[in-house]
């Protein structure tokens, strides 16, 4: 007679850490996030490296895309305190991607092809929540005068678009459409999300 004893975090962990191994050539990681106190059943959550930002392309026309990608993690843990400007690392996210540890499949091979499906679910409606929401932004700012072409010649300086006005004004924008605060600190070059 056989015993089949039930399936252990331990058995997970080997599961999430084979997904990994095979997801190695990618940015793309799975992690359960720990807590100050043991969870019985923690969130799966995907880690993954985004890269926000076109070094040929000035801070400011791209603010509303960097702000998209952190307005789609508000209410998670996922949300970073800070991005550096900067950088042309990108940031690194934690996705929530709402499944549990026990959801996973007992079997192997089915486990590893469920966690490799998660990940690629949890991307694709992270990526079109974001792209939803930068789109309504500039839909938005049109309607005040505002598009990514015009933005990028007032930060140039291009003749006839140079106004502090004008840059106050999109900065507004930014404050009223989107929900998280956040201010710039220029000496640091870093956006910093607040509370």
């Amino acid at each position: 007679m056989t015993v089949v004893l039930p399936p252990t975090h331990s058995s997970h962990a080997s599961v999430i850490n084979m997904t990994n191994l095979l997801m190695r050539d990618t940015s793309h990681r799975l992690t359960t996030v720990p807590l100050a106190y043991p969870e019985p059943d923690p969130e799966l959550y995907v880690i993954t490296t985004i890269a926000w930002r076109d070094a040929t392309k000035p801070i400011l026309s791209q603010l509303p895309r960097l702000l998209s990608y952190l307005e789609a993690l508000r209410g998670t843990r996922g949300v970073p305190s800070e991005v550096y400007l900067d950088s042309g690392e990108g940031m690194v996210v934690y996705l929530s991607s709402e499944t549990r540890v026990s959801e996973i499949p007992n079997y192997a091979k089915e486990a590893v092809k469920f966690l490799k499906d998660l990940i690629a679910q949890t991307l694709y409606f992270y990526k079109t929540t974001v792209e939803d929401v930068e789109k309504t932004f500039w839909r938005i700012a049109r309607t005040r005068g505002f598009s990514p072409e015009i933005v990028e010649r007032l930060t140039t300086k291009t003749e006839g678009f140079r106004s502090p006005a004008a840059i106050e004004s999109f900065h507004m924008i930014l404050r009223s459409y989107f929900s998280l605060r956040f201010r710039i600190h220029r000496a640091e070059n870093c956006l910093h999300v607040e509370g």
